[in-house]
């Protein structure tokens, strides 16, 4: 077990005047058997200068510091549920966050390095458990997301003086394979809403025409709903039964009706047993909240199946409704940041890598558009995207 390298420098003061004589007093840090940190003062007789008390000083850290059982016997798993978990509840981190936290140190993370001593993780711990777990199959993208989490954990370390490095580094980030997320076109979306079941119609209309997260959805209150005004609030998102504020402060949003959204909502709620303000507006028949994933099983796949419209695993939820609504804005109006403002998204980086698309006809316009620039009419161009002649020359 190699001793921790404590980083304090503690203090020393000048010289003072004492009945038993010149004394310099010292202060430095030690860790308590709780973990926390704790202030001691000492005075120092008998020393011939402040160099002297400098020397004693560096000499009672390198003590405190070695003979520290927090600082050299900790173990990874009880750093992660002795200091990990109590710092997620003073964030207030998102009780989705910390589910998929939990299930990744369960899965992955805890049965390598549980008992591990925190000082003793050295970088080659971590490049051996990506290797791991690359190797039995794991995507890239969710190599990454574990690392995040180590680092995040470790930076916690870190600030608690525990570790004075990090052992996660650039250079363990595997490659990943952006893939382009699918997306319905605006024929399709209309087949969707129009062979969804009566009692889910309205919920599908919503998901089309107004690209919110299915939990947001699901969290909508009548309360939220202004059909004269032509406005729907998302101040909230559902989540294994529990209502919570929505996934970014920019999440929190006003979005506008059009005609055929509010004529789905007025008939929505004429049928609808349940239209108090703090009812949801989907809903169970005894006004209970909808499970997404029973939605997605039993209404959404069916609905594709029937219509012939491929879906790939875990690639063709109502997210798509998400991904469609903001390629086709963008298509619409070439204007991405209205995408941004109606998706409710922080970056607009996001808006553009991840929920919009280009038509092969807008690759065109644009190729087109980049030729005129450069050389105005000079040639001409075939308005078709194919060509029907294969003997025609472009003059």
């Amino acid at each position: 077990m190699r001793p921790r390298q404590s980083m304090q420098k503690g203090y020393v003061s000048k010289p003072i005047r004492t009945r038993h004589g010149i004394a310099f007093v010292i202060r430095y840090r030690v860790r308590a058997a709780d973990g926390k940190w704790k202030h001691k003062s000492e005075a120092l007789h008998n020393i011939t200068g402040r160099k002297a008390a400098r020397a004693t000083l560096d000499q009672r850290i390198r003590e405190s510091s070695t003979s520290t059982v927090e600082a050299t016997e900790m173990t990874f798993g009880t750093f992660v549920e002795t200091y990990w978990r109590p710092y997620l509840d003073r964030k207030c981190v998102k009780p989705s966050t910390r589910k998929s936290y939990d299930s990744a140190l369960r899965l992955h993370i805890l049965p390598k390095l549980e008992a591990v001593q925190i000082l003793d993780i050295a970088p080659l711990h971590v490049e051996e458990l990506l290797r791991a777990k690359l190797e039995t199959g794991m995507s890239g993208k969710t190599a990454r997301n574990l690392l995040g989490l180590l680092q995040s954990i470790f930076a916690l370390a870190v600030d608690n003086d525990l570790i004075p490095r990090s052992p996660v580094r650039d250079k363990h980030k595997p490659a990943v394979r952006r893939r382009e997320k699918p997306i319905w076109t605006a024929e399709q979306v209309r087949k969707i809403v129009d062979a969804a079941n009566q009692e889910h119609r309205a919920l599908f209309y919503c998901a089309a025409l107004t690209g919110a997260r299915l939990g947001e959805l699901l969290g909508l209150q009548w309360k939220h709903i202004d059909i004269e005004g032509r406005k729907l609030g998302i101040r909230q998102t559902l989540w294994e039964g529990q209502l919570l504020p929505p996934k970014t402060p920019d999440s929190i949003r006003v979005i506008h009706l059009g005609e055929a959204l509010a004529q789905a909502l007025v008939s929505h709620r004429q049928q609808s047993l349940h239209v108090g303000p703090e009812d949801f507006v989907f809903c169970r028949p005894d006004g209970s909240p909808l499970n997404p994933d029973v939605l997605r099983r039993d209404v959404l796949y069916p609905t594709l199946d029937r219509l012939g419209i491929p879906r790939a695993s875990r690639s063709a939820g109502f997210h798509t409704f998400r991904h469609s609504a903001a390629s086709m804005v963008n298509a619409e109006t070439g204007n991405l940041k209205l995408a941004q403002k109606l998706l409710g998204h922080s970056n607009l980086n996001t808006t553009a890598d991840v929920y919009t698309h280009t038509s092969a006809e807008d690759e065109r316009k644009a190729a087109l558009a980049l030729e005129r620039a450069i050389y105005g009419n000079l040639f001409r161009t075939v308005p078709e995207t194919a060509n029907k002649n294969s003997r025609a020359a472009i003059n």
